[in-house]
């Protein structure tokens, strides 16, 4: 399948079947099973890992468009590249990558990361969770906080602070199996918005795990962490995009309806004035995100200024058009509701938008 026609039956989808399916899941805030299955069966990751960005920017584009109508959803998925696949794709030996990531790709197995604690957010170095050698591989204990997808994981990255006696500590991401003895993952968080996807906490107490299950064989965690968080904020850029976007097309449906007596909505310039900031807005970030995809990718500060900007938008955007659209934006009927709860996500996992901002501000700091 040519990459324009995945992007067309994404589009289709999400269109037709995914606007009522992300009202009934933000209601029973259970994993949605049978839409992350026609994802994976309409080939939502099969041709992302090849060497041209197109592919890329592809797959962004297909989780701007679910965003549209389902921002769960696009977190489960952009959760299952960045988290998972993209990390075995890019630091697993050929062996980790051979056992893993087949299953992974076709939706088979959910892979999850487990990164953020609750003093320390996504900043490595502050992590309380260790690892120790001891005979034939390592022992992991400490606690991960709000953990996407962790509870229909089967296999978790776990980011650890490796205890060197009489040495500096450095870092290492290791492989843990749902299941494994010491090892255990909360309840599912009942959440304000992106109700559908499923997060938890995780308790490690003295977690076993082997030589080979070290991500990449070396104890490459700055490096690697640093990479995975770049590819999710990437992804939440686009999401965050995305809701926009889908409340900018309500809003838009909603102001140009005739009236029995008076303008319609759209007639007016207020309304005119601030949809026309907007889309501004939107296009601006659009124009980052696609820079920094195509000339940009492994910059982090251009990253994060694409998140930090796409982020700020859509709460702003969201809340913008509640305001336009006055009583009819507040009924759960009409999705405008939902799609300001869900884009407050957008500004805190992968990076809350104050450590965004310091990564911008860190050169300026360096002298």
């Amino acid at each position: 399948m040519m990459m324009n026609e995945l992007v067309e039956k994404i589009e289709k989808y999400s269109n037709e079947v995914l606007v009522g399916a992300a009202r009934y899941y933000d209601q029973v805030e259970e994993f949605p099973e049978e839409q992350v299955k026609k994802l994976f069966d309409l080939g939502f990751f099969q041709s992302l890992y090849a060497e041209s960005n197109t592919h890329y920017q592809h797959y962004l584009s297909n989780l701007r468009l679910v965003s549209h109508h389902f921002p769960a959803l696009a977190s489960i998925m952009l959760t299952q590249e960045s988290h998972a696949l993209y990390p075995f794709t890019k630091f697993g030996t050929s062996e980790q990558q051979a056992r893993y990531l087949p299953e992974l790709l076709l939706g088979n197995q959910f892979g999850s990361f487990a990164l953020n604690e609750e003093h320390s957010g996504s900043d490595i170095t502050e992590m309380l969770t260790v690892a120790e050698k001891v005979a034939g591989g390592w022992q992991l204990t400490g606690e991960k906080q709000y953990i996407s997808n962790a509870p229909v994981a089967s296999l978790f990255l776990i980011a650890a602070r490796v205890i060197n006696r009489g040495q500096e500590d450095t870092y290492g991401v290791f492989i843990v199996k749902q299941g494994a003895k010491g090892f255990e993952v909360g309840k599912p968080e009942d959440k304000m918005g992106i109700r559908a996807l499923p997060v938890a906490n995780i308790k490690m107490t003295n977690v076993f795990v082997s030589e080979d299950e070290v991500l990449g064989g070396c104890l490459n965690g700055e490096e690697q962490v640093n990479a995975i968080l770049n590819r999710n904020r990437l992804a939440v850029t686009a999401q965050a995009i995305g809701i926009s976007e889908g409340a900018m097309k309500r809003a838009l449906g909603y102001v140009s309806r005739k009236r029995n007596i008076g303008k319609r909505l759209i007639d007016l310039q207020n309304t005119q004035f601030k949809l026309a900031e907007i889309e501004t807005k939107l296009y601006a970030d659009n124009a980052l995100l696609n820079q920094v995809v195509t000339t940009h990718q492994d910059d982090d500060r251009f990253i994060a200024m694409a998140k930090l900007s796409a982020s700020n938008h859509a709460i702003d955007i969201t809340e913008t058009i509640i305001s336009l659209v006055g009583g009819y934006g507040y009924m759960k009927n009409n999705d405008i509701e939902r799609l300001i709860r869900d884009a407050k996500i957008t500004a805190i996992y992968g990076s809350s938008s104050n450590r965004l901002r310091k990564i911008i501000a860190e050169p300026w700091t360096a002298c």
